[in-house]
């Protein structure tokens, strides 16, 4: 699995994904009774036996008429490695596996918005009593709320992280968007729009 830097930002692992699979006992079993076809090796995060999507598919071998596996694997270029093949860490709540799923492109980035709302989620604060928000200048040089789906993830020198609702700061954010977990490898921005959007209140 990935692990985590002094900072306890994410530092994943060299995937199993960017590597030639294995080739298992089940897998030559299962050879041996398809002669003459391809053996094709699913992304762990799903059931072979289910409803698997062609992007899902890691690649095939080649599998020879005596039901022998040929060691050639062949790539598919469409594959999109899943967070566990990826290595990366078990999330802590359901936003963080949503931010992993919109990473490796199995989710779109807008069913963000709705995760947010009930999410708990860590902000800037300078006391424990503060309930404005506080922004700051992204690269672009765009103001942004950063917010962390842990408090592990905040950084150290902050004052305090308070801990917010996503839905109950929606008024407070002045038109700027939410960073979450901005100093992470997985981040993302959720704008306002999107925030009401997704509770009702703008159509």
């Amino acid at each position: 699995m990935g692990q985590r830097d002094d900072s306890h930002r994410l530092v994943p692992e060299q995937a199993a994904a960017v590597r030639k699979p294995e080739i298992t006992a089940d897998m030559r079993a299962n050879a041996r009774a398809n002669p003459g076809s391809w053996l094709y090796v699913i992304d762990e995060a799903f059931d072979p036996n289910g409803n698997v999507p062609s992007w899902a598919v890691i690649g095939a071998y080649p599998v020879n008429d005596r039901g022998e596996i040929v060691d050639d694997f062949h790539f598919n270029d469409q594959y999109r490695p899943s967070p566990q093949a990826l290595g990366f860490p078990e999330p802590s709540s359901e936003l963080e596996y949503l931010l992993q799923l919109v990473y490796t492109r199995h989710r779109p980035e807008e069913d963000l918005a709705h995760a947010v709302l009930d999410a708990e989620l860590y902000v800037f604060a300078y006391t424990p009593a503060q309930r404005t928000l506080v922004g700051v200048h992204d690269l672009d040089g765009d103001v942004v709320v950063p917010a962390y789906t842990a408090r592990s993830l905040a950084p150290r020198d902050w004052p305090h992280a308070r801990k917010v609702r996503g839905r109950d700061i929606i008024d407070l954010l002045g038109g700027c968007p939410l960073a979450l977990n901005p100093d992470d490898v997985i981040t993302a921005l959720v704008t306002p729009e999107e925030l009401l959007h997704a509770s009702g209140r703008l159509r």
